[in-house]
C-alpha cells in the first residue's frame, strides 16, 4: 500500500478512537504529551509518527500498540478500508479534475461516517448497475473530455511543433509516418497478422518495447485505419507517454492513467491527420450552404484519408472551439449482422447529458435514431459509406440536428458501424448553420429507449413502454392521493 494511504488510515484510527473516548485534541495531548497541532496534522493524514509517539497515544487510548499501527480499519469503515487498500485513489490523477489530493485527504478525515455512508451508495449503485472499473475510468475520460470541451490547445501546439521538426505534409501518409517512427524514435514497424497467426481478429496492434520497439501492425486494416494506428504511436513517442496500452484493442485497463495517455496519443493522431486550420476551413463550407450537402462531409474522409469515426471525432474538437457549438454529442453505434442487434460503443456529450444516451439497464436503444435507421440504407446502397441527417425530437422538448455515416468494420466483416454527431437547435446553431431551414432534412420523433418511450404507434417497436407505464401509474395515484387530501382540508 502506497505510504500516503498508510497515513490516511493512521489519522482515521486515530481520530475514530479519539472520539470514541470523548476526548478533544487538548486531552489528548495532555495525556500523550503530544502537542495538539502534531496531532491535527496525523489527523489530517500529513504525518506518520515515529514508534515512540504511537508507543505515547496507544497508552493514552489505551489500546494496543499492534492495533493502532494495523492497516485494518472497524467494520463500519470498511468501505473506505477497500477504497485505500484499492489504491484507486492513487491511480486517478485527481489534479486534472481540478481537485487538491489534499483536500480530498481532509475529507476523508473531516466526515468519515458521511463519506463511508457516499461510498457503500455508490458500490451499491455501481454493483446494481454492473459498472466495471473499465467503465468508471471511460466514464472518468468523457468528464474530462467535457470539462474542457473536447478540445486541448497544448496538444494542438504539440502537433504543429511535430510537423513543422518534421516536415510533415498536411495529409501525412503510411510511409511518412513508419519513416519518422524508425528514424527519429529507433522504432521497428513490422506487419504481422494477428488473426491468422494466434487468432486475435480484433487485434489491430501491439507495442513490444525494448531497446528497438517493435510495433506490430495488422494487415488487415484498411491503409486509413492504419495511418490512424501510426499516428497514434507517433503520439505516444512525441509526448513521451509511458504510462499506457500496448495493444489495441485492449485486452485488459489496468489504470486511469492509461485511459488517460490512450486518449492523448488518439486526439494527437486525430490532429496530425486533421490539420486544425485547413478542416476548420472545410467545416465552414460545409455549414455554409444553404442546403446540407451530404457528399460534402463524406468527401472530406477521402480528402484526409481518414475513417469515418476519426473524421467525426476530429469534427467534436473543432466545433465548440471555432464555432461556438457546445452542445453535442458523438456515438459510435455498432450492429451485428447476423443477429441483427445493434449496440452503443462510443459516447460524448458536451454540455450536458443529452439525447441519445447509454443505457445500463440493457434497454433496447430506439429505432427511430437516424443512426440506427441508416443501416438499413446502408444495406440498400453500393457505396462504401452512406451519410443521412435528420432533426430528432424528444418528449422532453428538445430536438437536435443529427448527422450519421455508415460503413462497414475494416476488420470485422460480420459488423456495420454507424458514426453520428448531434448539435442541440438552438440560436447558435441556427446561425452557424445557413441549411438549417433545409426541407429536405427528415424531421422524426425519437425516444431514448422503447421501455421509455411515449411514442404511439411505432412502426420500429420491439419492446412496449413498461418503464414509461410504470411511471405514468405512479403519478396517476399520487394525483388520486392529492384529490383525497383536498376533500379534508
Amino acid at each position: 500500500m502506497k505510504e500516503e494511504n498508510i497515513r490516511i488510515i493512521f489519522g482515521l484510527k486515530l481520530k475514530q478512537l479519539r472520539k470514541e473516548k470523548n476526548m478533544s485534541l487538548q486531552d489528548l495531548s495532555d495525556k500523550s504529551g503530544i502537542s495538539i497541532s502534531y496531532l491535527n496534522e496525523i489527523e489530517k493524514s500529513k504525518k506518520y509518527p515515529k514508534a515512540d509517539k504511537v508507543f505515547k497515544l496507544a497508552a493514552a487510548l489505551q489500546v494496543e500498540y499492534d492495533y493502532l499501527v494495523s492497516l485494518q480499519l472497524e467494520d463500519k469503515m470498511k468501505p473506505i478500508s477497500d477504497l485505500l487498500h484499492s489504491n484507486i485513489l492513487s491511480e486517478l490523477p485527481l489534479d486534472i479534475f481540478g481537485i487538491d489530493p489534499s483536500s480530498l485527504i481532509e475529507l476523508l478525515s473531516d466526515t468519515p461516517t458521511k463519506l463511508n455512508a457516499f461510498i457503500i451508495t455508490m458500490m451499491d449503485i455501481s454493483r446494481a448497475y454492473d459498472v466495471s472499473l473499465e467503465e468508471f475510468f471511460l466514464s472518468s475520460l468523457r468528464a474530462y473530455q467535457e470539462m474542457h470541451d473536447n478540445y486541448f490547445p497544448d496538444i494542438e501546439q504539440q502537433v504543429k511543433a511535430c510537423k513543422n521538426q518534421f516536415n510533415l505534409p498536411l495529409h501525412p501518409n503510411t510511409q511518412q509516418l513508419t519513416e519518422i517512427l524508425e528514424k527519429e524514435f529507433g522504432y521497428e514497424v513490422v506487419f504481422y497478422d494477428f488473426e491468422k497467426e494466434v487468432g486475435l481478429a480484433k487485434t489491430r496492434s501491439l507495442l513490444l518495447p525494448g531497446k528497438t520497439p517493435k510495433f506490430l501492425l495488422n494487415p488487415n486494416l484498411t491503409e486509413n485505419q492504419q495511418i490512424f494506428a501510426l499516428g497514434r504511436e507517433l503520439g505516444y513517442a512525441y509526448l513521451n507517454l509511458k504510462n499506457r496500452p500496448y495493444s489495441s484493442s485492449w485486452i485488459t485497463v489496468n489504470s486511469f492513467e492509461e485511459v488517460l495517455q490512450h486518449f492523448q496519443a488518439s486526439y494527437f493522431s486525430c490532429a496530425i491527420l486533421l490539420d486544425e486550420k485547413e478542416f476548420t476551413k472545410d467545416l465552414e463550407k460545409f455549414f455554409s450552404h444553404p442546403e446540407l450537402d451530404h457528399e460534402l462531409l463524406l468527401s472530406l474522409i477521402e480528402k484526409y484519408n481518414v475513417t469515418p469515426e476519426t473524421l467525426v471525432y476530429r469534427i467534436t474538437n473543432l466545433l465548440p472551439k471555432h464555432f461556438g457549438l457546445k452542445e453535442l454529442f458523438f456515438l459510435r453505434i455498432s450492429k451485428n449482422l447476423p443477429i441483427g442487434n445493434f449496440s452503443l460503443d462510443k459516447e460524448l456529450h458536451l454540455s450536458g447529458i443529452h439525447h441519445p444516451h447509454a443505457s445500463k439497464q440493457k434497454e433496447d436503444y430506439c429505432r427511430r435514431w437516424v443512426s440506427a435507421t441508416i443501416f438499413d440504407d446502408f444495406a440498400k446502397s453500393r457505396a462504401p459509406r452512406i451519410g443521412k441527417a435528420q432533426y430528432s425530437f424528444y418528449p422532453d422538448g428538445q430536438s437536435y440536428f443529427v448527422f450519421a455515416l455508415a460503413y462497414q468494420s475494416g476488420l470485422k466483416r460480420q459488423e456495420q458501424i454507424s458514426i453520428s454527431f448531434g448539435l442541440k437547435v438552438n440560436s447558435t446553431f441556427k446561425r452557424k448553420a445557413k441549411f438549417h431551414n433545409d426541407p429536405n432534412i427528415q424531421l422524426k420523433h425519437v425516444g431514448t429507449t422503447c421501455q421509455t418511450c411515449p411514442v404511439e404507434n411505432c412502426e420500429v417497436r420491439v419492446s412496449p413502454p413498461i418503464k414509461l407505464q410504470k411511471m405514468q401509474s405512479k403519478l396517476e395515484k399520487e394525483r388520486k392521493l392529492a384529490r383525497v387530501k383536498e376533500q379534508f382540508q
